[in-house]
């Protein structure tokens, strides 16, 4: 099984998986070499897809050895375009770009849909306050990543429209649970990509 923990950003995915699953696939570090942001979309999603894919891979590595595997975010990350878009802090071409990439992607089995994911939101002023005490991990885009929590959690719900039972609530004061997620077992399903146009069809029509 491959579990992923996701909320906004603050939220403590990252503190959770250091106390509970050490050997956690890790996200992006901040230190990474990526495009900014805001570049040309295309060398984004050139980029970020490739990356995301290898930390599927490494999801899978993890899964092999312990039988479950936990990731900090999910590597299928394409809801991270779909909100920036639809908050309005970007157009429409890097999510287009990432879906036609992340497709192929999946269609060759070198990313797929986590078999169950916790999601986890706090108030806004807790997340903030969070963002300014870690020193650690600085967040310059706090307030636009805030801006984006609503589109998140209409991404994550147009999953469970496809993927019935395989998302919960995430307890991020214990450690992981397994138990009751048998019925989310999605392995079968990891890599439809009929799957996935039915997720994206349904995020266009809301």
């Amino acid at each position: 099984m491959i579990v992923v923990l996701e909320g906004p950003s603050a939220v403590g995915k990252t503190t959770w998986c250091r106390t509970h699953a050490p050997g956690y696939v890790k996200g992006a570090p901040s230190s990474l070499d990526a495009p900014d942001l805001f570049a040309d979309p295309l060398d984004v999603a050139n980029f970020w897809v490739p990356f995301n894919s290898g930390l599927w891979e490494s999801a899978l590595q993890i899964e092999r050895r312990e039988g479950i595997a936990v990731c900090d975010s999910d590597p299928l990350h394409l809801y991270f375009s779909f909100s920036l878009w639809k908050a309005g802090a970007i157009d429409n071409r890097l999510f287009d770009a990432e879906v036609r990439l992340y497709r192929r992607a999946m269609a060759r089995h070198r990313i797929g849909f986590a078999d169950f994911v916790l999601w986890q939101c706090v108030p806004l002023e807790e997340l903030r306050r969070r963002a300014k005490a870690d020193v650690e991990h600085p967040r310059r885009r706090h307030e636009l990543y805030v801006s984006l929590i609503p589109w998140l959690k209409r991404w994550f719900e147009a999953r469970e429209r496809v993927l019935p039972g395989s998302l919960g609530g995430w307890p991020p004061a214990q450690g992981l649970q397994p138990v009751g997620m048998g019925k989310a077992r999605t392995a079968s399903r990891r890599y439809d990509v009929a799957t996935f146009d039915r997720m994206i069809q349904d995020l266009a029509g809301r």
